[in-house]
């Protein structure tokens, strides 16, 4: 339609085209009066509704006053077409930048947190409004790594006709039924969707099903990521997050939780918080919230009990007790069990007492808590399964491999390493395989130690130290099993 260099109301040079949809293009100009550039986005006067689509984006965009969304700078047409002009959000897409690899959690929730900002700016407007096709493809991550949101215009008129919009995968199935009306709940279906793009490196499968049973078998997202997408894209909207302002305070909550164990006592905490009448104050009830309030102080008291970032076996002991108070929503008390027995396979050894607690896990919440069990139940089993036992192995691996660096991971990758090369039946490769496993924990470790939150630069310094004694041993055993076997070659030849 435009090319390079051609002039626009005698004022707007186009520099590019950037993009083009069923309805419109759009190009980069440069605003030759101010000298800055801008997007300008044009409509065939000839198509269908074109009016109307230009009306309603210039409604959308002059009523919408929030830093994440462009500002509208002109609007006019000709004999021809209708042009729209806004801020140029410099940058990549959100679709490119996650496209073929998984965010990291970190990233992905700081920037999901921005985008659901927006959502609540636009949700608790004087008029509501939806953004009704929010994917990674409509979000501009600038140079300072703020997202942008883009292109909701002709979305919120076509909802307004009763007319289906959106995008299969992203949105919603009440999106698609001409006899139902969105809500914010149908944005908080496509955020949810949005972030499992952002954290596997794929789009959403267009079938909810398939879709959902991905992120349930996921081994890139923890549990708590996983319970969150699960919520906001529930099929039955009645289940999902009620406000994008309660998404938001989820994803600040998850976002603020320097140890896993955090989310859980505020949970616990906030159950002795319950107002009751005073004339329906019972002697019973007044026991349940006196034993409540107990086992948020043994939480509290779990908490000093801490090293390195895990819990001691004194504060393993006091979660435990919280465990078997029977006082624990079934969510806090899951999680509970997960962690505690995680740190007993993995920091303590006790492979006996941490089956017990994987073996009462939903596995639809937590679906790595088979495989650790497996291994749990291998460790004391001198006739186990190699090949099985290395395919287990492998599962976790993954799972573990993908995840944010933290002391938890730290001591994953370990066991890991150690199962490898206890379960190979070729104990050279099993060998090689921790070694490799231990390299990649250790090329980890150099890219946080210029810049890392996570841990301090002396905890740094001694899990190297001890990757680099693991390391070491790892490989004076390759090189006496190597000899061992080329001795054996040997002797069979003679």
């Amino acid at each position: 339609m435009f090319k390079k260099g051609d002039f626009v109301n005698k004022r707007y040079e186009v520099v590019r085209k950037t993009g083009s949809g069923g309805t419109s293009s759009v190009y980069l100009v440069a605003d030759r009066h101010i000298g800055r550039s801008l997007a300008m986005k044009v409509m065939d006067k000839r198509s269908m509704g074109a009016f109307r689509f230009a009306r309603s984006e210039i409604e959308m965009l002059r009523r919408v006053r929030f830093p994440l969304f462009p500002q509208i700078i002109d609007a006019f047409c000709d004999d021809h077409h209708i042009y729209i002009l806004s801020e140029f959000v410099k940058g990549e897409s959100l679709a490119k930048l996650s496209a073929g690899h998984a965010m990291s959690r970190h990233r992905s929730l700081a920037l999901l947190a921005r985008i659901c900002e927006a959502l609540v700016y636009l949700h608790e407007m004087s008029t509501p409004m939806l953004y009704l096709d929010l994917k990674p493809e409509n979000v501009i991550i600038s140079p300072d790594g703020l997202p942008h949101l883009i292109d909701f215009g002709i979305a919120q008129l076509l909802f307004t006709k009763h007319i289906p919009v959106g995008t299969r995968g992203y949105s919603p199935p009440e999106q698609y039924d001409p006899d139902i009306m969105p809500d914010v709940r149908a944005d908080i279906f496509a955020l949810g969707m949005t972030y499992w793009s952002m954290r596997s490196g794929i789009p959403p499968d267009p079938d909810l099903t398939k879709a959902l049973n991905d992120i349930r078998h996921s081994r890139s997202l923890s549990s708590s990521e996983r319970a969150f997408i699960l919520k906001c894209c529930d099929p039955s909207r009645d289940r999902r997050y009620g406000t994008s302002r309660e998404v938001l305070k989820k994803i600040q909550h998850i976002r603020s939780i320097p140890d896993r164990f955090k989310k859980n006592i505020a949970l616990c905490a906030a159950l002795t918080g319950t107002v009751l009448s005073a004339a329906f104050i019972t002697k019973n009830i007044v026991t349940e919230i006196r034993e409540r309030t107990e086992v948020t102080n043994l939480l509290s008291e779990a908490t000093k009990h801490m090293e390195d970032g895990e819990y001691t076996p004194e504060g393993i002991g006091l979660i435990r007790a919280c465990i078997d108070s029977g006082n624990l929503s079934h969510e806090c008390e899951q999680e509970f069990m997960f962690e505690v027995a995680r740190n007993l396979m993995l920091i303590r050894g006790d492979y006996k007492t941490a089956a017990i607690y994987f073996s009462k896990l939903d596995e639809g919440v937590y679906p790595e808590a088979a495989d650790y069990l497996s291994l749990c139940r291998l460790e004391s089993r001198p006739d186990h399964d190699g090949t099985e036992a290395m395919k287990t192995v492998g599962r976790i691996f993954a799972d573990i491999s993908g995840r944010s660096p933290s002391k938890m991971k730290y001591e994953n990758m370990i066991f890991i390493a150690r199962c490898f090369e206890m379960y190979d039946p070729d104990r050279v490769t099993g060998a090689k395989k921790s070694l490799s496993v231990l390299a990649m924990e250790m090329e980890e470790l150099d890219e946080l130690s210029e810049s890392c939150e996570v841990f301090s630069e002396d905890e740094i310094d001694a899990m190297r130290d001890r990757l680099k004694d693991l390391m070491d041993v790892g490989r004076k055993r390759i090189n006496t099993r190597s000899k061992m076997i080329g001795e054996n070659d040997e002797n069979e030849d003679k």
